[in-house]
């Protein structure tokens, strides 16, 4: 058992940001203690959670990818478009957290409000945030952000339900075991307006937090793609690395490129994903994404430039499942199994 380490509370700065509205009443602040963060709930305890699809409750023979396609389908393809502070985004907020509590979580939201310069309008957004307790307090955060980009036309179903859909499964499968490392879930708000959500959590972790986690594991377009990667900080021990080596031993095919691949030609962070704050604050990170490195230097080109929009599947009007799937069939349940399959392994055997 590895040395508990104290924590700081954080402390939210939510007195000058107000969610918006929700259908159930907002109590007065309550602290609840779980092993990294104290956070305001934002329903009453008697309130009745969001809707879920009645197929919500998960099995070990389930085949990996199949609970991913449903909450895939509800995301995407029920609510649809989810730009940064809208009421869409809400709605996911609240399907999120209700997906949590169906599988025996007690999710908490995080708070944040940020200003469009554009629009010059506050809008407001929020973290969902799920905790499973391990053998060791030490973390491993798990990030997928729900919100979909600012184009009217685009369902987001690449980007990003399908990195929200993967952690979903994930947060079933590992509920009824005791993982090695404390895993700490958290859907992002509004990473397509700066990585707000990201930024927020990061910037409200105490030292003492920010030492204690292991590793930050990032989920972003994980379906449209013609090949499957990860990303991270490399070397012996590094997650990166190990789930190299435990998908060459399954026999899928994931490529690996390094942190600095990462990076803008200057060699600048790319501020693109949600591992960009945890990066900067010094924390180790992986990051899974479908996409094709042989088509463009910097991976935006995700297919051949016959389909999408000249290759881009992401940010158009043709990141949705029915295009995805009559376009490239098999793919979707393809890349769901493999993703979900090798992020179960590393939360329930990464030394």
């Amino acid at each position: 058992m590895k040395r508990i380490i104290a924590f700081v509370l954080l402390t939210l700065a939510l007195a000058s940001c107000q969610a918006v509205p929700l259908s159930a009443p907002v109590p007065a602040t309550v602290t609840v203690e779980i092993p990294i963060l104290t956070l305001e709930p934002t329903h009453s305890p008697t309130s009745e959670p969001s809707p879920t699809p009645e197929t919500i409750a998960t099995s070990s023979s389930v085949e990996n990818g199949k609970m991913a396609r449903q909450y895939l389908q509800f995301i995407a393809g029920d609510i649809g478009h989810r730009e940064p502070g809208s009421a869409q985004e809400q709605q996911t907020t609240e399907y999120i957290r209700g997906v949590f509590e169906s599988l025996g979580y007690s999710p908490e939201v995080q708070k944040f409000s940020f200003y469009d310069e554009d629009e010059e309008q506050t809008f407001y957004s929020q973290n969902v945030i799920a905790i499973k307790k391990g053998q060791y307090d030490q973390v491993i955060v798990v990030g997928a952000h729900y919100d979909s980009a600012y184009e009217n036309d685009t369902q987001g179903a690449d980007d990003n339900a399908s990195g929200v859909a993967v952690m979903l499964e994930v947060a079933g499968k590992v509920q009824g075991i005791e993982p090695p490392y404390t895993i700490l879930f958290i859907a992002f708000g509004a990473e397509e307006y700066d990585l707000n959500g990201s930024h927020y959590f990061v910037d409200n972790m105490s030292k003492a937090e920010r030492q204690n986690i292991v590793g930050m594991f990032n989920l972003d377009s994980l379906i449209a793609g013609d090949k499957t990667y990860i990303y991270g900080n490399h070397g012996p021990g590094t997650m990166r690395d190990w789930v190299l080596e435990d998908a060459a031993s399954l026999g899928f095919e994931l490529e690996g490129k390094t942190a600095q691949d990462m990076n803008n030609e200057d060699g600048s962070p790319c501020e693109c994903a949600d591992y960009d704050p945890f990066e900067k604050a010094g924390i180790p990170f992986a990051y899974f994404e479908a996409t094709n490195w042989e088509l463009s230097p910097d991976a935006m080109i995700q297919v051949d430039l016959q389909f999408g929009k000249r290759g881009e599947i992401r940010h158009t009007k043709f990141d949705t499942i029915s295009y995805i799937d009559a376009t490239f069939p098999g793919r979707i349940d393809h890349h769901l199994n493999l993703f979900v399959t090798l992020l179960f392994n590393l939360l329930t055997q990464y030394p």
